[in-house]
């Protein structure tokens, strides 16, 4: 597995890439854009709410309603579809705090979805929402300016897990008629759950475990399925990642580097952006913010994939 690493004062960038020069070349860019702060500008969007993207079975439809922040103009905006955390059994679609200000402002769209939540719910279901979504960006992309070609999952915490499972095992975008071509990239922010094996064996704290197995429960086999690192394997279209996690904080750090390992031996990309200083909270809450280093090296890898 090659490295190219950056460490500029205290803030460092670590990027792990399908090609050395690949590498260095966005890893040289990425260190370029920390060296001045970003000054975002308030955009002018449309909000619209509440809209239901289910198929009519489940009860509560708050649950499987998205936001979409758009621009009402000719030219069609690359989308983020956001998924948020809440140890995925809480959390709303509400909490996506700076980033449609920051985002249409670089120009990209974003879709803020609920999903069914545990305990009703499992983790499969949750995932097949996230896939979902993606179907009803395809055929909405129309009416609210999006680029169907061009839809970047993100999600943080128990939301970056549901992303990273849609975009390692296929047959969440099969089941829905789409493939794993269907998106473009992956922001996967701060979360201890990409190996739930490895976590609940090897890694976890005795919290971490414990939360864990209130979600998961004590099937290996499904802690396995559960598990984007599991899926990992190279011909299978998994597109390039970008994996955000709190350095301080050493359960997501190794989780993070294992799969990062992982999708690199499979000759995927994916860059590692450290926050330094940060918690889980503050690291998703201040994406978007001015100056903000993981802001500015996301940035540039969503940049070069749109």
């Amino acid at each position: 597995m090659k490295y190219c690493a950056i460490q500029a004062s205290t803030d460092e960038l670590i990027l792990t890439r399908r090609q050395l020069r690949a590498f260095c070349g966005l890893a040289f860019l990425l260190f370029a854009s920390t060296l001045a702060a970003a000054e975002t500008e308030t955009t002018p969007y449309e909000i619209t709410r509440d809209i239901y993207y289910g198929d009519e079975t489940v009860a509560d439809r708050n649950l499987q309603s998205l936001d979409v922040y758009w621009q009402n103009k000719q030219q069609k905006l690359p989308v983020i579809i956001y998924v948020h955390g809440g140890g995925w059994a809480f959390g709303d679609k509400a909490e996506i705090h700076r980033k449609p200000d920051y985002f249409l402002s670089q120009g990209i769209a974003v879709v803020s979805m609920n999903y069914r939540l545990r305990w009703d719910y499992r983790i499969f279901d949750q995932a097949e929402d996230v896939a979902s979504v993606v179907v009803w960006i395809k055929n909405n992309a129309e009416t609210y300016g999006l680029d169907a070609g061009k839809i970047i999952l993100m999600g943080h915490a128990a939301g970056a897990h549901l992303v990273s499972l849609v975009a390692t095992n296929p047959n969440y975008l099969k089941a829905a008629g789409l493939s794993l071509r269907d998106i473009t990239s992956v922001v996967a922010i701060d979360t201890a759950s990409f190996d739930i094996n490895r976590l609940m064996i090897e890694l976890g704290s005795f919290v971490e475990r414990r939360q864990h197995q209130l979600i998961f429960g004590n099937d290996e086999e499904v802690w396995k399925q559960s598990s984007p690192i599991h899926h990992v394997s190279s011909g299978k279209s998994i597109l390039s990642f970008a994996i955000i996690y709190v350095a301080q904080d050493e359960e997501t750090k190794l989780q993070a580097m294992g799969f990062a390992k992982k999708l690199s031996t499979a000759d995927i990309e994916a860059i590692m952006i450290p926050g330094n200083e940060k918690t889980t909270q503050s690291i998703n809450e201040e994406l978007g913010k001015t100056g903000d280093v993981s802001t500015h090296a996301l940035m540039a890898f969503i940049r070069a994939k749109i």
